[in-house]
């Protein structure tokens, strides 16, 4: 069974204009990090941008990439920490950059999103970014970024985090784990693990599919377990200064680029992946405010404004129990919400 390494939504067919404004929205995935797992998130996403009446003149690109190791149809012969996800990632975006420009011959606004491990990826990114512009170096524009359901401190006090680091910190678990996973389903077809995973663990077609073909993928499991590894080990104290979390931009940098201003976290209200100590911890010291978020009552950015700390991240917690893992069964609540927030981004970013 394979599944696609890249998803890519392009904007919609005759509404584009040489005056519209072109936006590339990069996704990040969590671990395990098969991109297939947001296709109905981004998907649903790109329609509600691409209908929206609040953007009329804008064009959006919508894509994602499976992090290194999860390729379902590839050999990969190197397993990719933490480190080494970041520079993969890295590396994409500056593709994907180039292939929109080419194809709309003009630079586009970019938006990252991130999801757990992948919101981590994500600042990791955006310090990047930041000292290639305050090093003087040209670089793309790089409007805002929202974190879903981020793992960004201290992982391993999470409950779920507890379990994973006492487990993963046995010699060779990774391996031996892998192995035994490897063992017990080589000769079950993908067809019928998927049928399997559809009924024990009612997963929809997307979700059932993706994780029968990380299962059945040449390092997949491996993969994951050792990026899990790293996770427990290196997310552990706030490590980003001023120019990731909202300081004024330095002199001398893109003025056009607004990233300060313009990030957003969206944290469960009850994720088994994040220690509440930690989030509240984290929210009190960095973000504007603490707010509650739900698709029927959308937050909106403009809520966490003042003149004093309106630079400063904003900062939501879930009101709707949707869980971390977001993307098996709660795609479609979860890209309404985004869609305000992408919506926010824009305008204050053309108004800054």
């Amino acid at each position: 069974m394979e599944t696609r390494s890249h998803l890519y939504f392009a904007p919609s067919a005759g509404r584009t204009s040489e005056d519209d404004q072109h936006y590339l929205i990069f996704h990040i995935p969590g671990n395990p990090g098969l991109i297939t797992y947001y296709d109905p998130f981004l998907s649903t996403l790109h329609a509600l941008l691409s209908s929206s009446p609040t953007s009329p003149s804008a064009n959006f690109h919508i894509c994602g990439h499976s992090l290194a190791g999860f390729e379902t149809t590839e050999q990969t012969h190197n397993l990719a920490g933490l480190q080494a996800q970041i520079q993969h990632v890295d590396d994409l975006l500056y593709e994907e950059v180039d292939e929109v420009r080419h194809q709309s011959r003009q630079s586009p606004k970019v938006l990252l999103m991130g999801h757990s491990v992948g919101a981590y990826i994500l600042l990791e990114i955006i310090r990047r970014h930041r000292r290639r512009i305050e090093g003087g170096a040209p670089d793309f524009d790089l409007i805002g970024g929202i974190l879903l359901f981020p793992t960004i401190t201290h992982i391993a006090r999470s409950p779920s985090g507890m379990v994973a680091s006492a487990l993963l910190a046995i010699p060779r678990a990774a391996h031996i784990a892998s192995a035994i996973i490897k063992s017990l389903t080589y000769l079950i077809p993908a067809s019928f693990l998927y049928h399997l995973i559809r009924v024990f663990a009612c997963f929809p077609e997307h979700a059932a599919r993706t994780t029968a073909a990380f299962i059945k993928s040449p390092i997949g499991v491996k993969e994951s377990l050792i990026l899990g590894k790293d996770e427990m080990d290196m997310i552990t104290n706030d490590k980003w200064g001023e120019e990731v979390w909202g300081a004024a931009t330095e002199p001398g940098t893109n003025s056009k680029d607004t990233i300060h201003s313009n990030l957003v976290f969206f944290w469960g209200s009850n994720d088994k992946w994040v220690a509440q100590k930690t989030r509240n911890e984290l929210i009190d010291a960095r973000g504007f405010r603490r707010s509650k978020a739900s698709s029927s009552t959308a937050s909106s950015l403009s809520d966490a404004s003042s003149p004093v700390d309106g630079w400063k991240p904003s900062m939501f917690i879930d009101d709707k129990k949707i869980p971390h893992g977001f993307c098996i069964k709660h795609s479609e609540v979860v890209a309404e919400q985004v869609r305000t927030w992408v919506e926010e981004i824009i305008l204050n970013h053309n108004e800054s």
